[in-house]
């Protein structure tokens, strides 16, 4: 009694099979999320007033959907709304800059969105001392 019967189109469907996994399993890659890995200031640091805060992501970003806000302590925006201006690195677009102006001692929260090439978007939070 034969309970499977090969045919023509088996190694075909086989091989289309085998594709389709090959393809589901790198799509992850292909579609990846621009994840922080490291900033200055770092997150929870006591620092003299920086000039700027620079984000390294693990992904280049879109300029026109990306952005760094800076709040004070009692959650109010750091800086005027002219100079708020957060700027993706044109010589690394996995970079992201905000330059600031003489900050008062104090806590400041960082607060930032990514967006990645591919259309994803991450965001995310952390705090920083001003001595």
């Amino acid at each position: 009694m034969k309970l499977f019967k090969f045919s023509r189109t088996t190694p075909r469907a086989l091989a289309l099979g085998v594709a389709a996994l090959l393809v589901a399993s790198t799509a992850s890659t292909a579609f990846a999320h621009a994840h922080l890995v490291s900033s200055e200031p770092a997150a929870n640091a006591a620092v003299a007033a920086p000039a700027e805060v620079t984000i390294h992501f693990t992904e280049p970003l879109e300029p026109a959907f990306s952005r760094i806000e800076l709040a004070d302590a009692s959650g109010k925006a750091a800086l005027p709304a002219a100079s708020a201006t957060s700027l993706v690195d044109k010589d690394d677009a996995k970079v992201m800059h905000l330059p600031l102006p003489p900050l008062s001692a104090g806590r400041y929260a960082v607060h930032w969105t990514a967006v990645a090439t591919d259309g994803h978007r991450t965001q995310g939070n952390f705090a920083f001392i001003v001595q």
